[in-house]
């Protein structure tokens, strides 16, 4: 189920399911007025003529095919533009956007509806009775057209910005760090020191995007194995880096059904895996640093970002009473997660003085704030004066160094 949870999601997530929904939805609803069109009685109080309801449905079918390629050439544009800014990785999020995907599908939903429902009318399908539901069905679709359009000018206002992009990868981020927080280790027991037994590699080179420890808890319970997970999601694997470590007598077989438990593909996922959440906000401020965008600012804001994120999490400790005691995880090592976003912005910022200064101010907080991360926050911030004291050139500059720097030598 874990496995066939992450596919749904990952289904839900693709720019074309929405819309190809509310298309199904669409011809569905003016098949359904047909046949619904039986059960009404024989005397209506009133009827509609056949040419105002194809007007409507026409006038419908003429406009909403030129709003709707209006916005998907919106939500390229912006796609190219997140990307030029910011980085491709954070495209995904865009992309998933439910707004935009709902505003869309409206609008290509309803284009479908009108042509459908006009040849209906055209081939003579529907009774009085049937134009009349559709009648009022087509009054309903004009509300929602109006109410996406409305939605629409207010989200293509902000679709693809840089502060927009920085505010979904920390969402993104953080549901990863809160399903870590749930779900500590996997519900597994903590690796510690090295994984022993026979290590089974990747088939395949890619990304461990998903993990399901409750399939290996239950090949493990059958096959009596003691099983050490050493590539956690995000981990990159060849077929010469191991997924697992086993203990214990198994067959060929009993291989493929380990290995079927981990999903690998080619691009990292956010989900459960917060380090690339981090690596990605790393490549917004790095990019931003960058000569050609010179943007310090945006930099400047995803420190920000990055402490709020930083300073609340805990890393899992022993699980007490795992789900799956047969198998072992091991945790994520503070220090990779500050390489993930700090040292980028450390080694391009490090001759920026604002930079610099909230870099250290961002890392003082943490390590103060989260003791569990503060031999890695100082570390960090060692690292970040030692890159600045080399960049840094004018006296003012060295000053304020210096005295931001004091707490990462305590």
């Amino acid at each position: 189920m874990s496995q066939i949870s992450f596919y749904i999601r990952q289904l839900l997530q693709k720019m074309w399911f929405l819309p190809a929904a509310f298309s199904l939805i669409a011809v569905l609803t003016v098949v359904t007025a047909y046949y619904m069109a039986f059960l009404a009685p024989d005397e209506l109080p009133f009827t509609v003529p056949q040419n105002a309801v194809q007007s409507i449905l026409e006038i419908l079918a003429a406009s909403l095919l030129t709003v709707a390629v209006f916005a998907l050439s919106t939500v390229a544009s912006a796609l190219n533009a997140a990307s030029a800014a910011t980085t491709p990785r954070a495209v995904p999020l865009i992309t998933a956007d439910r707004s935009a995907q709902t505003s869309i599908s409206v609008f290509i939903g309803a284009f479908l509806y009108s042509i459908v429902g006009i040849i209906g009318l055209y081939a003579g399908i529907y009774s009085e009775a049937g134009r009349l539901l559709l009648f009022a069905v087509t009054l309903l679709v004009v509300v929602l057209v109006v109410t996406a359009l409305i939605r629409w000018i207010g989200q293509i206002s902000a679709i693809g910005r840089v502060t927009q992009t920085i505010d979904r990868v920390e969402l993104a981020t953080q549901r990863a760090f809160e399903t870590l927080s749930h779900h500590a280790l996997f519900d597994c027991h903590l690796l510690e020191g090295e994984a022993r037994g026979r290590p089974i590699n990747a088939p395949k080179l890619g990304y461990v995007q998903h993990l399901d420890a409750a399939r290996l808890q239950r090949v493990a319970e059958a096959q009596n194995l003691t099983i050490a997970v050493t590539a956690r999601p995000g981990t990159y694997v060849s077929p010469m880096r191991a997924l697992m470590s086993v203990e214990g007598n198994f067959d060929a077989s009993c291989v493929q059904e380990l290995i079927a438990a981990f999903t690998l593909g080619d691009v990292r996922t956010f989900d459960s895996d917060p380090r690339f959440g981090l690596v990605v906000l790393g490549e917004i401020a790095d990019k931003a640093l960058s000569p050609g965008t010179n943007d310090p600012g945006t930099a400047i804001d995803v420190v920000g970002t990055v402490t709020r994120l930083l300073c609340d999490w805990q890393p899992p400790d022993e699980v007490p009473d795992p789900k799956h005691d047969r198998i072992f995880v091991p945790p994520l090592n503070p220090d990779d997660l500050f390489e993930d976003v700090f040292r980028p912005i450390a080694r391009d910022g490090a001759g920026m003085v604002e930079v610099v200064l909230r870099l250290l101010s961002g890392l003082e907080v943490i390590a103060t704030n989260n003791a569990s991360l503060r031999e890695a926050a100082l570390l960090t911030a060692r690292d970040v004066y030692a890159r600045a004291r080399l960049a840094l050139t004018a006296p003012g500059d060295q000053a304020a160094l210096e005295a931001a720097a004091g707490f990462a030598n305590t």
